[in-house]
């Protein structure tokens, strides 16, 4: 035998015992698989850290994911991309997917992991606005921050709720996102804005003062946003979607562990995100804040300490709520809507690794 064929003999077992140890080992040699996650929002911000720290610290690279968070704008967007094939899996309040999945042209939907537990929703307004309940908005403007958020459907049932009619008792503007809509509030340009927990958190962290109206236990206690894909991708690609919620059920873990460095994260994947018009202290400091109070609805003591458990009985209540309030034109069955079938894969990690990970996370050695 030549010294060139020994030598390519030696390179072959060389790569088959790599292949090997690989495949003992639960990883692969073959390029991670590339998924484009789409998110309800312009900015990716600390609100979403179990995202940002999942493909920062790697857990969707653990999983043979190469995955691309990408911000689109609202929920509504989000729905429909998938449901279209735009996108492969997202992150979606509700409002629009479940209204999408009536008949007889349904949406092609179906949740498969929870993350918030109550409704994201808020109504705000000045704090000397002479407004104390969503019914007195009747004749009013309410701002929203594009036509495509899930503000839009939540806000007509909340004023249906409050015996106001949502086709000619309230006018929904778009008034864009941060200060451009507390300034749209102030100015009086509308009179009211519905906007998510994480943007009148921040609305608050960067100084900006406004009132919130009383929405209800009924409807604060609904369930809200989820990852959702296409029926088929559910089906076909169970072991890529489980990959996917575990990753970010590891980045939620973590963000609860130690919130600053789940911000500091964010900021670092998405730097549009962090606020340059305050000191690094201060920014950090609201960025916290935002970060703790979305990781709050995170989790329900239903659970038990599932993460991402569909709880049949709310799910159940939120179809209500939407056909009572006109949302919804028929009931829809829950196994269309969702599956808690990953849930058991999908929480098969150590939580308690994750944590110390967490704990030992030293932001100052972020580049």
């Amino acid at each position: 035998m030549s010294k060139s064929q020994n030598a390519n003999g030696t390179v072959r077992a060389l790569v088959l015992a790599a292949g090997l140890l690989g495949l003992l080992m639960g990883t692969s040699s073959a390029e991670d698989i590339k998924v484009k996650v789409l998110m309800p929002a312009k900015i990716v911000n600390e609100a979403f850290s179990p995202f940002s720290v999942a493909k920062y610290m790697g857990y969707f690279k653990d999983e043979g994911l190469d995955v691309d968070l990408v911000a689109v704008g609202g929920s509504n967007e989000v729905a429909l991309a998938v449901s279209s094939g735009s996108g492969d899996v997202g992150l979606a309040s509700p409002g629009q997917a479940l209204a999408g999945m009536q008949a007889p042209q349904a949406l092609n939907l179906k949740y498969f992991f929870e993350a918030n537990y109550r409704s994201i929703w808020t109504v705000t307004v000045k704090p000397d606005s002479p407004f104390k309940s969503v019914k007195d908005l009747k004749g009013k403007k309410i701002g929203i921050a594009a036509m495509g958020s899930a503000a839009t459907n939540f806000g007509k049932a909340l004023a249906s709720e409050a015996g106001l009619n949502p086709a000619t008792d309230v006018t929904f503007i778009a008034v864009g996102s941060g200060a451009q809509a507390v300034g749209a509030l102030n100015n009086d340009a509308v009179d009211a804005l519905i906007f998510s927990s994480q943007e009148t958190t921040k609305f608050e962290a960067n100084g900006f003062k406004i009132r919130y109206l009383d929405i209800g236990e009924g409807f604060a206690s609904l369930p809200d946003v989820g990852l959702l894909a296409r029926r088929e991708t559910v089906a076909d690609k169970a072991k890529m979607l489980t990959g996917i919620a575990r990753a970010v059920a590891k980045g939620y873990v973590f963000s609860v562990a130690n919130p600053a460095a789940a911000v500091k994260i964010s900021w670092k994947l998405f730097p549009e995100a962090e606020p340059k018009n305050i000191s690094p202290e201060q920014a950090l400091k609201g960025g916290i804040m935002v970060n703790e109070k979305r990781m709050e609805i995170w989790s329900s003591p239903k659970t038990k300490g599932v993460i991402g458990l569909f709880v049949d009985e709310d799910w159940k209540r939120l179809v209500d709520y939407m056909k009572a309030n006109g949302i919804l034109k028929e009931d829809i069955p829950l196994d269309r809507i969702y599956t808690n079938a990953l849930i058991p894969e999908i929480n098969n990690f150590d939580k308690d690794k994750v944590r110390a990970q967490a704990k030992a996370f030293d932001i100052a050695t972020m580049k």
